[in-house]
């Protein structure tokens, strides 16, 4: 069986990047045939040899957009837990980094253009919907993995935290409304979130 390259994705709890992982593993035949190494591709190869891609389902002024970015230079963005390996690899893409490639692929569409209002150097990754691939190219042979997606609620997790704590559970003669909005905002929020 070939290199079958398996992502994780996630946003770091400040809500300020978007961490694409490789949790392939080693070969074992047994039990993950599609792992690295072995009879599959080995991990020791260069690091310019990863790019992903990412496509992003978003919204600017209410408008829903598409869009699809390719991110090869990925020098400043990337760790790895093994020295001369790219097994394991962890990529934190920045909110303005992915912000500004979104930009400017939209800038590039033919026939779309680019509201004024859309922020290109954004400090939190928005919430929507990811979808990332991870593309190897080495020695002639490309291997990309199988999309995956992810729906980052973060920073609407960060809102409801907030209306969570700002409620007084001391107060006997209180308006129990604010209490039913937060608990219903966190209702909405754990339902899109087990989706």
């Amino acid at each position: 069986m070939p290199l079958d390259l398996k992502l994780k994705i996630k946003t770091t709890t400040n809500c300020k990047n978007l961490v694409i992982e490789d949790v392939t593993g080693y070969y074992d035949g047994i039990n993950n045939p599609g792992g690295w190494g072995e009879l599959n591709q080995n991990p020791n190869i260069p690091n310019e040899s990863l790019n992903l891609i990412l496509t992003a389902y978003h919204f600017i002024n209410g408008e829903q957009y598409v869009t699809t970015i390719q991110m090869s230079d990925l020098v400043y963005y990337i760790s790895f837990p093994f020295e001369a390996s790219i097994e394991g690899f962890k990529v934190s893409l920045p909110a303005d980094v992915l912000s500004s490639a979104i930009a400017n692929q939209i800038s590039i569409e033919s026939g779309v253009v680019l509201p004024e209002e859309y922020d290109v150097t954004q400090e939190f990754v928005e919430d929507n919907i990811y979808q990332v691939s991870a593309r190897l190219f080495f020695d002639g042979t490309e291997i990309i993995s199988e999309a995956v997606s992810y729906s980052s609620t973060c920073n609407m997790r960060k809102e409801v935290d907030a209306l969570l704590t700002s409620i007084d559970l001391s107060c006997k003669d209180c308006d129990q409304s604010d209490f039913d909005q937060a608990l219903l905002a966190k209702s909405i929020l754990e339902g899109l979130e087990d989706n």
